[in-house]
């Protein structure tokens, strides 16, 4: 049986026993085919990743006794995602597929060219735990409410953030980038059809761009690209 590994938001320590029930008690009992004495992980942001055992099984919940701390490698999570939400099976590639690859934030954007402007946040934050559980991660990103392009700018504090956005124009390579660890760093990936000529404008005065290549890219392969390149850096 594969590792099941389960996102708990009760504060987890040895011994303690967690009632589960719901979506979790359906995905553990009629997906996973979780019996009395089944290991299942459970895990959060604060208190980290532990190992339980089904300790009893009734008709609509079931109940996890935690046996020990599992010694986990925290690995940061150092970029945060700025994005134009595409349509919606794109939407949850792009949300999936980064969550794996590892990122601290969401921040939707909504530009001039951006194809969905209404987002479903609880589908969305249900996606992520979903990839989080499966990458074997523990830190679960943050999904934020949409903000319009301008007011993005607006509020941009250049002291403490560095953008680096996917411009199709640029000539600068990754490795010609500078990181500053100190500061809170962005990737920003626009829509398709690309930013407007105004928001390209102001993009390329205020952020620091980065290529990508010259081809063409869908927005959900753009986000997933710049976040392998930017979290594995060949040195």
């Amino acid at each position: 049986m594969p590792k099941i590994r389960l996102f708990c938001t009760e504060s987890l320590e040895e011994k303690k026993e967690i009632d589960i029930d719901g979506d979790n008690f359906h995905y553990l009992v009629n997906v996973m085919r979780c019996e009395v004495d089944s290991i299942v992980y459970l895990f959060n942001q604060n208190d980290g990743e532990f190992q339980s055992k089904v300790s009893g099984k009734r008709k609509k919940s079931i109940t996890l006794t935690i046996n020990s701390r599992i010694e986990y490698e925290s690995i940061n999570n150092n970029f945060s995602l700025i994005f134009c939400p595409p349509k919606s099976s794109r939407l949850d590639i792009l949300i999936q597929k980064c969550t794996e690859i590892g990122v601290n934030n969401f921040i939707p954007i909504i530009s001039d060219r951006t194809e969905n402007r209404k987002l479903n946040i609880n589908r969305i934050e249900k996606i992520i735990k979903e990839a989080v559980e499966q990458s074997n991660q523990i830190h679960v990103p943050g999904i934020c409410e949409p903000v319009s392009f301008s007011k993005f700018v607006e509020n941009y504090d250049k002291n403490n953030n560095d953008v680096f956005f996917a411009d199709i124009q640029s000539n600068i390579g990754f490795s010609n980038l500078k990181l500053d660890n100190k500061k809170s760093n962005f990737i920003l990936i626009g829509p398709e059809g690309d930013f407007s000529p105004n928001e390209l404008q102001v993009l390329r005065g205020n952020f620091k761009s980065f290529t990508l290549g010259k081809r063409i890219l869908r927005s959900e392969t753009a986000a997933i690209s710049s976040l392998v390149l930017f979290n594995n850096p060949i040195n």
